[in-house]
């Protein structure tokens, strides 16, 4: 049931994931290509960031590139699951954690976080077999980690972020455990231990991009900030939503205080943890965003994977088995409803950029939330997640698939992907800014560019007629040729 919404569409609304996924099959093309070579080169570096970009352009060679991008979402989803049920059977759990399904598709996977989930299940794994053999078999336990642990740096920095946070949290249990006389040697063993289990990363992130990346940090009010905790687990229906967050975060809670369950001792620690890090995390710094969100994620999973349910009595424990279960099959129907209504789109899209050839380029516009509040209001649930954020801002990248043309958004940031824009075509970009909406597009500068793509056109009028010719419309989206190029002044 996981996997059933990636068989029903072929590119899923998650909001980054074309981006992704343009990037993967530029460098599975590079050096070859010699009309994306006009726009791209590799750039290469230490990146804490490149699941996909290592794994994804190798199998571009030999499968189609959309069922590439499928089979690493299907990873995404199934690892983060297979994580927490792993953790929580070390802890000596059973059947609760088979209920991190219900955050599987959680906000940050629906925003095409994909390196970020494979690595938050990737650390969660490795953290499992350092609860079952840390003090059996501490070698066993210790060479996992010290070899798992700068995967999990090239996966994405917040995979590792998160596995130190739960063998931190193993640890500090541990020393909790040790006598007062041993504290001392005890505490300087198991710091010399975990140092040595981050010391690949860290010199990793000392030469890295990253480390010299400046910004100010960007912090959430408070309410804000605390409301992630509940939308970690939007998906498209509000009430639903808070259902599965109620019932998440809530029976958990209530069973530990009536002793009908526990947090053993390496997860509780790891949770405090947790909680210390989301609070003191920013929104955004060094160019990323949605840093306290991912936090935020991690305890979502550690709901399922941390707590033990105990003593519960049969016919309370086949009740809350069956509300599980219930719940998350109408999340995942209406999950997978929408994907396949989400094929219209598509089918939109693809009708409209049938005129562009490899090599053009062009120029993205959307109707905005702000520019048609009333359509944004009646849209369809595919296009809007229950905490109202799009996931087809980045369908443009299409163009690039599988038109092979210069789309203007491509993450190329070099801090965090192997790619750049070559000069000509980066000036472009940086002219073009974030994503406009129809009323810019209406009177920027579009030279250089052969076509506008107006996205979500069935919501706003045409673009002026005496700059540009419509070329094709069709429902969700209308592409125009440019004949007058010259802006506003």
């Amino acid at each position: 049931m996981l996997l059933a919404p990636l068989l029903v569409v072929d590119v899923p609304p998650l909001l980054d994931y074309p981006n992704h996924l343009a990037r993967a099959f530029v460098l599975a093309s590079l050096p070859g290509d010699t009309v994306l070579s006009r726009f791209y080169a590799p750039h290469w570096s230490i990146i804490p960031n490149l699941a996909l970009d290592l794994i994804a352009p190798p199998l571009v060679h030999v499968l189609p590139v959309h069922v590439v991008g499928r089979l690493l979402i299907a990873v995404a989803v199934l690892l983060p699951v297979l994580g927490a049920v792993a953790y929580n059977t070390a802890l000596g759990g059973r059947w609760w954690s088979l209920g991190a399904g219900l955050v599987a598709y959680n906000s940050c996977l629906l925003y095409g976080f994909l390196n970020f989930a494979i690595a938050l299940g990737l650390a969660l794994m490795l953290a499992a077999g350092w609860l079952r053999w840390r003090e059996v078999r501490p070698r066993m336990a210790i060479t996992l980690a010290v070899a798992g642990a700068p995967v999990l740096f090239v996966c994405h920095l917040m995979g590792l972020v998160f596995f130190g946070l739960l063998i931190g949290g193993a640890e500090l249990f541990q020393l909790y455990r040790v006598r007062h006389a041993a504290l001392f040697r005890a505490l300087v063993m198991r710091g010399l231990v975990v140092l040595l289990v981050f010391a690949a990363p860290a010199g990793l992130y000392a030469i890295s991009d990253l480390r010299h990346l400046g910004g100010d940090a960007a912090f959430l009010p408070i309410g804000q900030k605390l409301l992630q905790l509940v939308t970690t687990f939007a998906n498209y229906n509000g009430p639903l939503d808070a259902v599965a967050a109620g019932l998440a975060i809530g029976l958990p809670i209530l069973c530990v205080l009536a002793r009908r369950g526990r947090v053993p001792g390496p997860a509780g620690c790891a949770i405090a943890l947790l909680l210390t890090a989301f609070i003191a995390m920013p929104y955004g710094w060094k160019g990323t965003y949605r840093l306290d969100t991912r936090f935020a994620i991690m305890l979502g999973f550690m709901l399922f994977a941390g707590f033990v349910p105990a003593a519960w009595p049969v016919g309370f424990r086949r009740c809350v088995t069956g509300a599980l279960l219930l719940l998350f099959a109408v999340r995942m129907t209406l999950l997978t409803t929408a994907w396949a209504a989400h094929r219209a789109d598509l089918a939109d899209l693809r009708a409209v950029l049938a005129p562009v050839r490899p090599g053009q380029a062009v120029y993205v516009a959307e109707a905005g939330l702000q520019e048609a509040p009333a359509y944004w209001a009646a849209n369809p649930r595919w296009r809007l997640l229950s905490n109202g954020v799009r996931t087809d801002e980045h369908l443009g990248a299409l163009v690039l698939i599988e038109h092979r043309a210069f789309w203007p958004f491509e993450f190329d940031e070099p801090s965090q992907q192997p790619m750049e824009t070559r000069a000509s075509y980066h000036g472009l970009a940086e002219r073009v800014g974030s994503l406009p909406d129809r009323a810019t597009a209406a009177f920027a500068n579009v030279c250089g560019f052969d076509y506008v793509l107006l996205l979500a056109a069935d919501a706003v009028p045409d673009l002026p007629a005496d700059r540009f010719r419509l070329a094709v419309r069709s429902g969700f989206a209308a592409l125009y040729a440019v004949t007058h190029c010259e802006g506003a002044p």
